[in-house]
């Protein structure tokens, strides 16, 4: 007679099999959280780079200033040259994700506008305190046009 071998899991090796798995889960969880908000926050400042780069090549390109404006959830590129004022581009963040509200003024050199200007602009994610651990960009735009992004506004100047 031929012995069938058997397949599968018993119950009870399921029922621990899960019990580690939620242990882990739990264990695991707050991290997952962080990864999520500073991945939104970093989302933020890429899309707060993007735009500035975008306004500084556009005004040296239309040979005249191109403003970016930064509101509390969206930005806005917007030709100064012509009347009324064109919008180039309007561009949301993630929900949640917000910046400080200013205005950025580049000239055709590509050079902030009035000449010598400096910028920061923060990044920020719902109720979420910047630390070591949630990691806020800042934007900033230096007066001869330079335009970077720190990872983090803590150790940014």
């Amino acid at each position: 007679m031929q012995q069938l071998k058997q397949r599968g899991l018993t119950l009870i090796e399921m029922a621990i099999g899960m019990a580690i798995t939620a242990i882990l889960l739990g264990i695991a969880s707050p991290f997952f959280v962080d990864y999520i908000n500073n991945s939104r926050l970093r989302e933020g400042g890429n899309t707060l780079m993007a735009e500035a780069l975008f306004a500084q090549s556009e005004a040296v390109k239309r040979n005249g200033p191109v403003r970016l404006t930064v509101a509390a959830g969206s930005t806005q590129v917007i030709d100064m040259t012509v009347t009324p004022n064109v919008t180039l581009r309007n561009r949301a963040y993630t929900t949640g994700v917000s910046a400080s509200a200013t205005n950025i003024d580049f000239g055709s050199d590509g050079m902030t506008r009035p000449r010598g200007t400096e910028t920061s602009v923060d990044v920020a994610y719902l109720s979420v305190a910047c630390s070591a651990d949630q990691r806020c960009p800042r934007l900033r735009v230096e007066a001869g046009g330079t335009i970077r992004l720190c990872g983090n506004k803590l150790s940014c100047p």
